[in-house]
């Protein structure tokens, strides 16, 4: 293909974007250096995009759903198996629309980027497929997966199915709603803050996002490849424990993921014996904003049942906690600013690009990037402004204090084997359509407030159903040891059967 040179203008305009301070005579030379440069694209141009195998031409790429869906659970439904047999032969299984399927639409619930159609598989659909799942349909989710509250998807919010006239949470909360109405054995979720075990808490199901790097990430949109992370959502914890199982595992094309990723049959390790377990119950979790007494007497219960099962149960502080959520949202605006600049992608990591997404996401964002929800706008906004204005010290200060936090709950986790506390602090919120943009950011991501902490640490963290306070449920969240996952499933697994 044929580059076009820069002119005068353009460059004009970058360099004062990048405060270079260019005088005319600059300006001058450096659009000569750069139509000479870009030689070097046009060598790059010549080979093919590595996309693996294409699965696109080979398939149905399914239907838009535009009826019969009142909760707003669905945006794709398909039929795309591969195989009779294995570990999941016969299970129908949903995937969050922002993860990739082979030949469907990918609208990561967002007016800007729908019409997207991927080449290939994520890998862990590919894991999936290969264990003899079908893959029925992508779920809704919120818009750019930006959202704790269920709230923001172009293709409608996502409502509970316990009460219609509140939010399952966000931001699979399409995922999660298909789980609870029964339409899929096991529907697959991605989480940066919250956004599996946010609506598995409203909606009343089990989710459990990994440790980070134990499932692979390649394939799917992310925000922060530091907090990117992808997990099961079912009805129950052997159902969860049987698709991690399968989804498991490295992929060296993911960065995410450590040198060598321990991984264990997560389901065969279900025998509900908690005899031997120390819990932490952290007292910050249950003093968070907007934290709903009624939902922390619902946890309190549950853990008072896991210790007439034989568990240690006590009591801990860690006053650091309570900053965890502020630490997050200074570290993931220029995170997510990062990854926005970079086409959807980012910069400066080992592993596979999605070429093809970029081309999109890039040429998509520029056209129609005031479609965007108040959630991208503000945290994208904030981001640049910290940038310029702080010049990323703030980012690296809250980055740094990421470790602090890891180390902090490590210590905790030396003396226990699990820290609990409410998933979230309340139960779910009531849809309010008519919200302006203050109202609608306020409400994004306080249920938020106990579950980013863990995407910052990256420690497995699953949330079980406890309950409910009036017609909505609780949730209970477990969190454990770095790739102990299996030991937070079980315990997950003896809440069940109380």
């Amino acid at each position: 293909m044929g580059f076009q040179p820069p002119s005068e203008e353009q460059l004009a305009k970058l360099g004062a974007e990048l405060s270079l301070h260019l005088d005319d005579q600059e300006i001058t030379d450096h659009v000569e250096l750069i139509t000479d440069a870009l030689s070097s694209y046009e060598t790059v141009a010549t080979y093919e995009d590595d996309t693996a195998e294409s699965m696109a031409q080979d398939r149905d790429g399914g239907e838009r759903v535009v009826a019969n869906d009142p909760y707003n659970a669905w945006i794709t439904r398909c039929n795309i198996s591969e195989c009779n047999d294995g570990r999941l032969a016969g299970w129908d299984i949903a995937v969050k629309d922002n993860i990739g399927v082979g030949g469907v639409e990918m609208t990561c619930g967002s007016n800007v980027v729908e019409g997207y159609v991927p080449e290939t598989d994520a890998t862990l659909v590919s894991r999936l497929l290969s264990a003899g799942a079908t893959i029925v349909g992508k779920t809704n989710l919120d818009d750019m997966a930006f959202s704790g509250n269920g709230h923001s998807s172009a293709f409608g919010p996502t409502l509970n199915p316990h009460a219609p006239e509140h939010l399952s949470g966000g931001s699979s909360g399409g995922s999660a709603i298909a789980v609870a109405r029964e339409e899929v054995r096991v529907a697959i979720g991605s989480d940066q803050g919250g956004s599996i075990r946010a609506p598995a808490s409203w909606t009343g199901v089990v989710g459990h996002k990994p440790t980070h790097g134990l499932v692979p990430y390649t394939g799917c949109v992310g925000i922060d490849n530091t907090v990117d992370h992808a997990g099961p959502i079912g009805r129950d914890v052997e159902t969860v424990a049987e698709t991690l199982t399968v989804l498991a595992g490295s992929d060296s094309r993911d960065p995410r993921q450590p040198n060598t990723v321990p991984t264990r049959d997560y389901a065969s390790e279900l025998d509900g014996n908690v005899e031997e377990l120390d819990i932490a119950v952290l007292e910050e979790g249950f003093d968070q904003p907007e934290c709903d007494p009624a939902v922390n007497d619902r946890v309190r219960a549950t853990l008072d049942q896991l210790e007439d099962l034989g568990a240690t149960v006590e009591n801990v502080s860690l006053p650091i906690h309570d900053d965890a959520a502020d630490i997050y949202s200074v570290s993931l605006a220029e995170g997510f600013l990062a990854a926005f600049r970079g086409e959807g992608l980012g910069h400066n990591w080992k592993g596979w690009y999605n070429t093809d997404w970029a081309r999109e996401f890039g040429r998509l964002r520029r056209e129609k990037g005031g479609q965007f929800p108040p959630t991208v706008k503000f945290t994208l906004l904030l981001g640049a402004y910290a940038s310029d204005e702080y010049c990323s010290a703030y980012y690296a200060k809250a980055m740094n204090l990421r470790n602090e936090l890891t180390e902090a709950y490590d210590g905790i986790l030396e003396g226990y084997d699990l820290i609990a506390m409410p998933t979230t602090p309340m139960t779910a919120h009531e849809w309010k359509p008519d919200q302006d943009t203050i109202e609608f950011i306020g409400d994004a991501w306080t249920n938020l407030a106990n579950t980013s902490a863990f995407n910052m640490t990256g420690h497995p963290s699953v949330s079980v159903p406890a309950g409910s306070v009036g017609d909505l449920p609780a949730g209970l969240m477990l969190t454990g040891r770095a790739f102990d996952d299996a030991t937070v499933l079980n315990a997950a697994h003896a809440v069940e059967g109380r």
